[in-house]
């Protein structure tokens, strides 16, 4: 395994040569590179399988902070308001890190062509996010999708789909699987959900009431409420906070505006309130 993991370092370093989060020429894949801890936080806004090819990096849910390194991958199967950290990186050992987007209707396909037994997930947040083992084989299957980033486009082409649909099969047989299940089982709850978390990510800057997201996922206040929390770890207002929080760190790290421009664009009216949740 560590000469496994070695080799994926090399792969992802030498495809990934610059600083930053790069979109590689195989679709859904992205590969980072840091030489620091301070590089600015990414926000996780889609469902994604994340790994570590050197480094450290952690994940913020609701104020809980979940460490993933070499031996384990996250699997984000919502659009949760996550964001994410680089723990550990140097010039001499820079930061390696591997997102690939989860593509549901594949995820279905496979789900429907045989029967497979999943191990369940050892460190599950919520049923929207997990951290699993990376084992010899699916570290197999990651290395040989970044190596393909090096390939020639038609080799690429012809291949990366192949290796992408057997990492989707061996995350459902790995701990994590459950995720991928639920958010792939047609009509299920936590497709519900997510239809209700993109609608909440629209309307973060207005006040809303609870009533009113429940008639948009056509659900009694109270049957959206324990969902929402079994899904997410967080109750619907909960959610829209840290939406709002997010936004506002963002218009202040990014485009430099103050604490009362930053509150007032995300909905606060009273900048008291923002300065304590924040």
């Amino acid at each position: 395994m560590v000469l496994q993991r070695n080799e994926l370092a090399e792969v992802v370093g030498a495809a990934c040569p610059r600083e930053g989060s790069h979109e590689t020429a195989i679709a859904g894949l992205y590969l980072t590179r840091s030489s620091t801890t301070e590089m600015p936080r990414t926000t996780l806004d889609r469902a994604v399988f994340c790994v570590v090819a050197q480094g450290c990096k952690s994940t913020l849910l609701n104020g809980e902070r979940y460490v993933y390194d070499l031996s384990k991958y996250l699997l984000v199967s919502l659009d949760l308001p996550l964001v994410a950290q680089i723990e550990m990186a140097s010039r001499e050992r820079p930061y390696l890190g591997l997102s690939l987007v989860l593509d549901f209707a594949e995820i279905s396909e496979l789900l429907g062509a045989a029967p497979l037994p999943s191990k369940g997930s050892r460190t599950q947040v919520a049923e929207g996010l997990a951290i699993g083992t990376l084992d010899e084989e699916l570290l197999d299957a990651v290395t040989r999708l970044a190596r393909l980033v090096m390939k020639p486009a038609a080799e690429a082409a012809i291949l990366a789909p192949l290796v992408r649909r057997e990492i989707f099969f061996r995350l459902l047989q790995g701990e994590g699987g459950e995720c991928l299940r639920r958010m792939a089982a047609d009509h299920g709850r936590t497709q519900r959900i997510a239809a209700g978390l993109g609608w909440l990510r629209r309307n973060a800057a207005r006040s809303i009431r609870m009533e009113e997201l429940a008639r948009q996922l056509n659900m009694s206040p109270s049957t959206m409420h324990s969902w929402f929390r079994s899904v997410t770890g967080m109750s619907p207002l909960q959610f829209q906070k840290q939406l709002r929080l997010q936004e506002a760190r963002r218009l202040m790290l990014v485009e430099a505006a103050d604490a009362g421009t930053a509150s007032r664009c995300v909905g606060y009216g009273s900048a008291s309130q923002f300065s304590r949740e924040y």
